[in-house]
């Protein structure tokens, strides 16, 4: 898993043609990769679905990454890495749910 800093970092990117100021506790290299692992997946997804709206393609991705997590939780992968996943895929999905309210409004 990443290295925890000592303090928040606090990085911009884009993520599927929006800007976003994520922070968050571990390296900015490690944020920036989640960041783009997640760009690569709704990419993915949008291409799989190119008349879908965003908030379609990222519930999609949602969905996706839940059922990642899922399956590795049903492969017997310790609790506590599991809780961690879990808990960053939260915050992933935070991230998209603030990106969707902000098409919305």
């Amino acid at each position: 898993m990443a290295d925890s800093a000592s303090s928040p970092q606090r990085i911009t990117k884009q993520i599927f043609g929006e800007t976003y100021i994520i922070i968050g506790e571990a390296s900015p290299e490690y944020i920036s990769g989640i960041a783009e692992f997640v760009e690569d997946r709704l990419k993915e997804i949008a291409t799989s679905l190119p008349n879908a709206s965003k908030t379609k393609v990222a519930v999609l991705c949602a969905l996706n990454l839940a059922d990642e997590l899922f399956q590795m939780k049903e492969k017997g992968m310790p609790s506590e890495v599991t809780k961690e996943i879990e808990d960053r895929t939260k915050k992933i999905i935070s991230l998209l749910e603030e990106g969707i309210i902000g098409d919305i409004y």
